[in-house]
């Protein structure tokens, strides 16, 4: 592609076992996958004993979204049990702090007038305190709004470009403004790289400390190259995420050399519409690199962007 288009999610960072030093196993991740699958068919008592496979795996670690999807599995399988073993890990243990989407997720409607969900609550409650007290507020806000600029744009990309096409001057409208916000948040976020370093979540939070990332992953060559020694080394403190990091690699690596090392970076046929990968180094072992930094397997890659032949 010619621009960056793609949206950064949230799921890019992951929470608690994923800063770890270890990462877990390809099997981990296939595992998962059947079991988000089988969540997906309602088939939530098989869902859920899929989830406790994909963390035996792992020596009974899990990544913090996975266990909470996990827990929402058992619950709807009715055995409270089981979902709130789970809940209470991730708040223990994951510092899981998000009172909100916890007290409003469906999936856990049944177990709401159990007696432990009171403490389940205040165990995340207590620890949204405590990790706001430790933010750096003024920045964290400044990264929350650059973030939303950052997505605003890439938010209506496949829409305009379905609509009337990458070559259209609605998408290169749409380009130039991104392009133009781009430069505005790149100013912003080396600024603040500059003064503060790579500002873990305990910092700042989740979604300002995926800003630094963001930002950094949509600016130009020479900026991706800077700051890619920052966040190697942030990465080495746990204050970001070695999935993160080989994105970034690659990022570089297919600009310059037409390579990549993880298979993150994809090219896009403006005819067709349909993607393809970036050359891949020593494509053989390719999964065994991505396990190392927490990517799940190249082929649910692949899969998700509707790549067949690579």
């Amino acid at each position: 592609m010619k621009y960056s288009l793609y949206l950064i999610g949230l799921a890019l960072l992951f929470s608690g076992d994923i800063f770890a030093q270890t990462s877990p196993p390809p099997a981990y991740f296939q595992l998962v996958k059947q079991a988000d699958t089988l969540f997906q068919e309602k088939k939530y008592q098989l869902s859920a004993s899929t989830y406790n496979e994909a963390f035996s795996t792992f020596n009974g670690r899990a990544i913090l979204n996975d266990r909470y999807n996990a827990a929402c599995a058992w619950a709807r399988s009715g055995k409270p049990d089981s979902a709130f073993f789970h809940l209470f890990k991730v708040a223990s243990a994951g510092k899981y702090a998000d009172e909100q989407h916890l007290a409003i997720d469906s999936d856990l409607v049944s177990i709401h007038k159990d007696s432990r969900w009171k403490d389940l609550m205040t165990i995340v409650r207590n620890n949204k305190t405590a990790l706001e007290a430790q933010y750096n507020q003024p920045v964290k806000k400044e990264l929350e709004a650059i973030f939303a600029s950052d997505q605003y744009y890439r938010r209506k990309a496949d829409s305009i470009q379905n609509k009337f096409g990458f070559k259209s001057p609605q998408m290169q409208s749409l380009l130039d403004s991104m392009k133009a916000q781009d430069k505005v948040n790149r100013q912003q976020v080396t600024a603040i790289l500059d003064k503060y370093g790579w500002l873990g979540p305990d910092k700042v939070g989740n979604t300002a400390n995926l800003t630094l990332f963001a930002v950094i992953i949509h600016a130009d060559l020479n900026t991706m190259e800077r700051y890619f020694p920052m966040l190697k080394e942030a990465v080495e403190k746990n204050a970001a995420s070695k999935g993160n990091l080989a994105y970034l690699q690659d990022k570089i690596e297919s600009a310059k050399y037409h390579y990549q090392t993880y298979g993150t970076q994809l090219n896009k046929d403006e005819k067709t519409n349909k993607f393809s990968f970036v050359p891949i180094k020593d494509k053989e072992h390719v999964n065994e690199r991505r396990a190392a930094v927490g990517l799940p397997p190249i082929e649910t890659y692949a899969k998700q962007w509707g790549i067949t032949n690579y």
